[in-house]
């Protein structure tokens, strides 16, 4: 369902005018995205922030900070943390020793409480001292509890470097961030910068599966959505991976056809985007193409199906995966001509060396990530889902760069959430998402239209792409 910034904060009764958003372009604010509901308004408190105003606000209220008082009060709390630790490590035991740590304990909750109302106060000085004419808004939304929602123009303040990016669309639409500051900072102290980023290897309606059976019937699924199609309806909510569990003693025959004649404007530029800024950041890119991941995923969702049945069938499914990486790695080899200063590792399935080196040094992650909660109720996406996980580490693993901007569709932020989860502390991610482009119909997302509206790029005009307008957003 269509909805814009603007509608997001009516909802949640927030005035544009209390919100960081109150110098926002109407363009940005009223800009149609297709998102689901996973928005929360915040308000400001303390700490980075990847807007430039409460950045400010958070460098000013740090200023403050340093001065006797609040630097006694830390030095107490410390104090106290340190004898509360030892009594803890004490083997002796007593009923004196047991009357201080109570003791302790209380000056530390009083400690506590007189250091949060010096930040507050010093907050306050902050806010009050860089209140402007146009207002001063401390609420912001985020999206997914980690990413700020925000802008092209907010992200440049925060790093003046890429201002002059030629990225048609980018800089029109709202933005989902987060570590912008942190990243700022990180690049002041010339820290190496790798990133990541890239399309899906195919969108809906652009691969399908017939499945024939004994009895004669015939169904066919959208392979990328793992929906049934429903003559009346278009896709039905039944779902690839359980039909073929439930019907595999009767398949006779899977059929794969690829309608998928050319690479989206979306695609595109998810590619030209990170040259941009490789270029203006001095960083190095990795473009994972997922056809590993698809193919994994063909095979664990065929895996009950007699052998002469779904290995000519996986055969097919391979060379359609390669015929469409094949696609961007002809985009990926254009866009290294043009841009010979940025260093770029192109990961995919006849890349076995670095598929090699992927697998080995996410090893040990892979086996944090099976400490978590469930990865994905569907068994045959499983391995698939660890690929998307990890490949966004990509660039610690090939370049070693501890500091990883994802610039990637809003679509991949629950990845980045569970690779965050099971890298810390080795490696700190930064990322800016943007919205799913819309078709010309102003409805569909160009993912998943319909054929006849998925805006493929036509040879003639790749080269020449980055200087026009996206007719779609």
């Amino acid at each position: 369902m269509l909805t814009t910034i603007r509608q997001i904060l009516k909802e949640k009764k927030s005035p544009v005018r209390d919100t960081v958003y109150c110098t926002t372009a109407d363009g940005i604010l009223d800009f149609p995205i297709v998102i689901g509901d996973f928005f929360e308004l915040r308000k400001y408190s303390s700490g980075p922030s990847g807007f430039e105003a409460l950045n400010n606000l958070c460098v000013l209220a740090g200023k403050k900070k340093k001065n006797s008082e609040y630097e006694a009060v830390c030095s107490e709390i410390e104090q106290v943390t340190a004898r509360l630790r030892e009594i803890k490590n004490s083997i002796s035991s007593s009923e004196g020793l047991e009357a201080e740590k109570l003791k302790l304990r209380d000056s530390k909750k009083k400690l506590a409480a007189q250091k949060t109302a010096l930040e507050e106060g010093y907050l306050f000085e902050a806010i009050e001292e860089l209140k402007t004419e146009d207002g001063f808004g401390l609420e912001f939304l985020q999206y997914k509890d980690i990413y700020d929602c925000s802008h092209f123009r907010e992200v440049a303040a925060m790093l003046p470097r890429i201002a002059a990016l030629d990225t048609p669309g980018l800089k029109e639409m709202p933005l989902f961030v987060r570590g912008i500051g942190e990243l700022a900072q990180a690049l002041k102290n010339s820290a190496p910068l790798g990133i990541v980023g890239g399309p899906c290897l195919f969108g809906t309606h652009e691969v399908t599966i017939s499945i024939d059976q004994t009895d004669g019937e015939s169904v066919q699924f959208d392979f990328s959505t793992g929906r049934k199609y429903d003559k009346r309806s278009g896709l039905s909510e039944i779902d690839l991976e359980s039909y073929l569990a439930a019907k595999y003693e009767d398949i006779v025959r899977l059929e794969l056809t690829s309608l998928k004649v050319g690479v989206t404007r979306q695609e595109y530029y998810s590619m030209q985007y990170l040259f941009e800024f490789a270029r203006a950041l001095d960083a190095k890119i990795v473009i994972p193409i997922p056809d590993i991941s698809y193919i994994k995923f063909f095979r664990g969702v065929t895996k009950l199906i007699a052998p002469d049945v779904k290995e000519p069938a996986g055969r097919v499914f391979e060379k359609i995966a390669h015929e469409i990486a094949d696609l961007y790695l002809e985009v990926i080899a254009e866009l290294q001509l043009r841009y010979p200063e940025v260093a770029c590792q192109v990961l995919h399935s006849r890349n076995p060396d670095l598929c090699e080196l992927f697998y080995t040094r996410r090893q040990q992650y892979v086996q944090k990530l099976s400490r978590l909660s469930r990865i994905t109720g569907y068994e045959g996406k499983l391995e698939a889902i660890i690929d998307y996980i990890t490949m966004l580490a990509l660039p610690y693993y090939i370049y070693g760069t501890r500091n990883v901007l994802q610039i990637d569709s809003a679509d991949e932020a629950d990845s980045m959430r569970k690779c965050m989860k099971i890298h810390k502390p080795d490696v700190t991610f930064h990322s800016i998402l943007y919205p799913e482009f819309l078709c010309a119909d102003g409805v569909h997302t160009v993912f998943n239209a319909p054929l006849n509206l998925k805006d493929y790029i036509q040879q003639e005009d790749k080269h020449g792409i980055s200087t026009k307008a996206m007719a779609m957003v």
